[in-house]
């Protein structure tokens, strides 16, 4: 989902440490390194993720540094995914099955000659099959380690933490209302067991 293009639901990160010293000079390695990379159409792969340009997904090289907008990271996760729909795999499976009855002068197949058979049908569709491309969008605060990331879906967010981990070395914490009460006291010098007694508040009567 793009943030630079409209409003969007986002999911907010902080970093966990303080950025290393040389953290600027490995910048475009790091993320060259984990860079998307395209599905290759003989390749049985069904998956490809990684990152690219914010204003260009088709743009994966990061040449000029593009990613850098200081005090900002702006970076785009791009998933690619080949599917094959059921119904497909099923008129193709039933085909196959009865092409290898004719061929073998069978009357029935077992369970594991039928499984081998689908599997074989599923990996030749799927070199087939056009990838489907989605992009989420990230932008990260190098000043204040603020992270804003353009999904709220569970799966998504926890491989866009997996990747942002392995590209930087960098964990992040999710951000809510009770972290960033924490984040408030610890700036203004206040002990945080203030934030225990807080309770829920109704901000519409009789509800």
């Amino acid at each position: 989902m793009g943030l630079i293009q409209g409003a969007a639901s986002v999911t907010r990160y902080m970093t966990e440490t303080p950025l290393p010293h040389d953290f600027m000079a490995g910048l475009p390695e790091a993320i060259g390194r984990f860079a998307f990379r395209n599905l290759d159409e003989s390749s049985i792969d069904e998956r490809s993720a990684g990152w690219v340009n914010i204003l260009d997904m088709f743009d994966n090289r990061f040449a000029g540094m593009e990613f850098l907008k200081e005090p900002y990271v702006a970076l785009s996760l791009r998933i690619d995914e080949r599917k094959i729909p059921p119904t497909a795999l099923k008129q193709y499976s039933r085909e196959a099955e009865e092409s290898v009855k004719a061929e073998e002068n069978l009357t029935f197949l077992s369970k594991s000659h039928r499984a081998d058979i689908k599997e074989a049908v599923r990996l030749r569709l799927l070199k087939r099959a056009i990838p489907v491309a989605r992009i989420y969008d990230m932008i990260w605060n190098l000043n204040t380690g603020m992270v804003i990331f353009g999904s709220t879906s569970a799966r998504v967010c926890d491989e866009f933490l997996e990747r942002f981990l392995h590209t930087f070395t960098i964990e992040l914490q999710a951000v809510c209302p009770y972290t960033l009460g924490e984040r408030h006291l610890d700036k203004a010098g206040a002990p945080r067991h203030l934030l225990d007694g807080l309770v829920p508040s109704r901000f519409l009567e009789g509800l």
